[in-house]
């Protein structure tokens, strides 16, 4: 087998049954001998399991609705703040320079766990209540965008 010997796949030619038996596909057309399946007009239904109770008619009774896009905060502690220097101002580019989340296009909130141990500037805009009162007890300055 060499590369110039193959065939392009996609250029195959579709099965044409029923044109005798020198084709291998005449006289039962591949569909073997009796049955409901070799019968002309046989369709087999969407999930149909042999007459046994269908999955989906077993499941059908789970109701409810999965926002499959759902919009998941990432959160950052004051303790992991503490990780940035204080000169850099925290948004959520330098947030991602450093590590602390993993992408900016999903929502990052801060979350009052630990104390800040120094002045920070920060703009981000989700902020927990108690986070919000510790960074301004700690002198730090929040910018409400």
């Amino acid at each position: 087998m060499q590369l110039n010997n193959l065939k392009n796949p996609q250029k195959k030619s579709k099965k044409r049954v029923g044109r005798g038996n020198g084709s291998g596909h005449g006289t039962y057309s591949g569909k073997g001998l009796k049955g409901q399946k070799s019968r002309s007009g046989f369709s087999l239904i969407p999930g149909f399991e042999g007459g046994q109770l269908r999955l989906i008619k077993k499941l059908s009774k789970l109701k409810g609705f999965k926002r499959h896009n759902k919009i998941i905060n990432q959160h950052v502690t004051l303790e992991q703040l503490n990780l940035i220097p204080s000169n850099v101002a925290i948004n959520e580019e330098n947030l991602l320079k450093h590590g602390l989340i993993k992408s900016i296009k999903n929502p990052v909130k801060i979350l009052n766990v630990g104390k800040l141990n120094s002045k920070k500037h920060i703009s981000i805009k989700n902020i927990s209540a108690t986070a919000k009162k510790s960074i301004i007890d700690s002198g730090s300055t929040i910018q409400s965008d």
